[in-house]
C-alpha cells in the first residue's frame, strides 16, 4: 500500500527553508519539511502540520505544485508526495525533535545532501513550475534507477 506524503518549501526572497532530518525514514538527508498524511486528514492539512510540527513555521497560504511518486524495486514502500510552496508565514524557524530547519540561498542549493532526485525536478519547482514526477529507486532509496518528470 501507498504512503500518501507532502512536502512544503516556504520562500523568503532568494532563500529556502530546508531540513536536516533527526530520524526516521531520510535521517541525515537534507529535504523540505513536510511527512506522512494522517487518515482522515487531507494533503494541505498535513502540509500545515507537518510544517509547523518540523519548524515552528506556520504558513497563511500554500501554493499547490504536483505530485511526485516513488518506488523501490528492493521492496521498499510506495511513496506519493504532494509538493507545496508558500512565501506567506508566521514565526521563526526553530529545531525539533524530527527537524533542524535552516535557511538557504535558491541558487546553492544543497543537492549533494538531499535525496539523489531533488536536482531533476526541485530547482523548477522553486522557480513556480508545476511538477509531475516518477522515480523508480532500489537498494531502499539508495539509487536512483529511472525517472520521468514533466513540468507545466
Amino acid at each position: 500500500m501507498a504512503v500518501t506524503a507532502t512536502l512544503v518549501y516556504v520562500l523568503d526572497g532568494d532563500r529556502v527553508l530546508l531540513i536536516r532530518k533527526k530520524r526516521g525514514f531520510g535521517a541525515g538527508k537534507v529535504n523540505g519539511p513536510g511527512g506522512k498524511v494522517d487518515e482522515g486528514e487531507d494533503m494541505y492539512a498535513a502540509a500545515l502540520r507537518e510544517l509547523r510540527e518540523e519548524t515552528g513555521v506556520e504558513a497563511e497560504e500554500l501554493r499547490y505544485h504536483g505530485v511526485l511518486e516513488f518506488r523501490d524495486i528492493d521492496g521498499g514502500p510506495e511513496i506519493i508526495v504532494h509538493v507545496f510552496t508558500t512565501r506567506r508565514f508566521r514565526g521563526e524557524p526553530g529545531e525539533s525533535g524530527e527537524a533542524k530547519p535552516f535557511w538557504s540561498s535558491l541558487e546553492e542549493l544543497p543537492l549533494d545532501e538531499m535525496w539523489e532526485d531533488d536536482g531533476l525536478w526541485l530547482p523548477h519547482v522553486l522557480s513556480g513550475a508545476s511538477v509531475y514526477g516518477r522515480f523508480v529507486f532500489e537498494g531502499g532509496y539508495a539509487r536512483l534507477k529511472k525517472w520521468d518528470v514533466k513540468f507545466y
